[in-house]
């Protein structure tokens, strides 16, 4: 008997990805920065000048001086811009997947072995008396579908025999049996 298999073709879909990555692991990296630079600003000094009461033109005689208010003065400084940038370590990532929605499904076909046909029947010469009656015998047999052709006589059957023969073609008859 014949063997019957379904054959089916292979679609292939691609999954469905995508990156989960865990949380970067950063740090500021800073330059040394140089000093900060500073100024001094004071307020114009307050003075004044003082002299004794009893004033003498004399050698050692106390003179004239010259007396200021206390400095006000205040320190200003400038301190230079950091250059800082993030340093983190390298990304660590996995792929998430999952079966991808829209794949096509398999196309499937249920094929069958051409069996060898038991029913052909076998060649044999049409020369043999015998088989030309078999070849006369089979075709009077009715085809089974219906049609209503006349029957060819043995004198009509015999007569394509020799024909084809003269013609030097081989004409294929039932075997008898």
């Amino acid at each position: 008997h014949p063997e019957c298999k379904w054959q089916c073709d292979d679609p292939s879909c691609p999954a469905v990805c995508h990156p989960v990555c865990e949380r970067p692991k950063c740090e500021i990296s800073c330059e040394e920065t140089p000093c900060a630079k500073c100024t001094i600003h004071c307020e114009r000094p307050i003075c004044s000048v003082r002299c004794p009461k009893d004033m003498c033109e004399e050698e050692g005689c106390p003179k004239c001086e010259t007396v200021c208010s206390p400095a006000k003065c205040h320190t200003k400084c400038v301190a230079p811009e950091p250059k800082c940038n993030p340093v983190c370590e390298e990304t660590q990532c996995d792929w998430k997947c999952r079966k991808p929605t829209t794949c096509p499904k398999p196309k499937c076909e249920l094929q069958c072995e051409k069996p060898e046909c038991a029913t052909t029947p076998k060649c044999c010469e049409c020369s043999a008396a015998g088989n030309a009656a078999a070849a006369v015998v089979a075709a009077g047999t009715p085809s089974g579908d219906g049609s209503q052709m006349p029957l060819p006589s043995f004198l009509e059957v015999l007569n394509t025999i020799r024909h084809n023969k003269k013609n030097g073609d081989s004409m294929c008859c039932p075997c008898k049996e």
